[in-house]
């Protein structure tokens, strides 16, 4: 008897419109940030960005409503990176730390990006911030914990706690580092988060 190959759905292509206004979105909140970085957002007039994305008056706002509007993009595409890099963690190969440590050091690289200009967007938008945390935060511990097998040692409610304690952590000392300028060895900070990690994803009777 034979079987019949199965056949997996491919996704869509995403038609060329799309793919465009992806692209030209993208290059107006990255000139917007790079503005930002030499001027600080409140200085910062739509013009430089206009200027820094070679853009018209016109294709900018068929993206955006102004500058709150743009730096809310970038907010946006912060949340959406930093639960990238927690669905990186769950996709390691196991918790030596070793892996723990590497995976930390990219995450200190991903906040080395466009320092400057972050550092001045948070401060400025620090209630925005706030208020829309508790939400990200939620999906950081999902993706952190992932599909939960690596976790079994710990009931589903430690599991969370533990997830929830070690991101606050992290984010807090990157934040100290990146944007409040605790001056550190920032290495020796990955080892010792390393260490920590380690510690608090080992159950006690591992």
């Amino acid at each position: 008897m034979s079987i019949a190959p199965s056949i997996q759905a491919r996704p869509s292509p995403i038609p060329l419109r799309e793919q465009q206004r992806r692209a030209t979105r993208a290059r107006i909140v990255d000139a917007a940030l790079a503005v930002f970085e030499r001027r600080g957002m409140a200085a910062a007039t739509i013009e430089e960005i206009l200027g820094a994305a070679g853009i018209s008056r016109a294709t900018f706002y068929a993206h955006f409503t102004g500058k709150p509007d743009v730096g809310r993009a970038i907010l946006a595409d912060m949340w959406e990176r930093g639960t990238g890099l927690y669905v990186r963690f769950a996709e390691l190969p196991d918790w030596s730390r070793r892996s723990i440590r590497g995976w930390l050091a990219e995450v200190g690289a991903a906040w080395r990006v466009h320092n400057d200009g972050m550092r001045t967007l948070l401060r400025e938008m620090l209630a925005e911030i706030s208020a829309d945390s508790s939400a990200h935060e939620a999906a950081f511990v999902a993706a952190l914990i992932g599909d939960g097998a690596r976790w079994s040692a710990f009931t589903s409610d430690e599991a969370r706690r533990r997830a929830q304690l070690l991101i606050f952590q992290l984010e807090r000392a990157m934040m100290a580092v990146h944007i409040q300028g605790w001056e550190t060895d920032f290495e020796g900070l990955l080892d010792t988060l390393a260490d920590i990690w380690v510690a608090t994803l080992r159950s006690e009777g591992a």
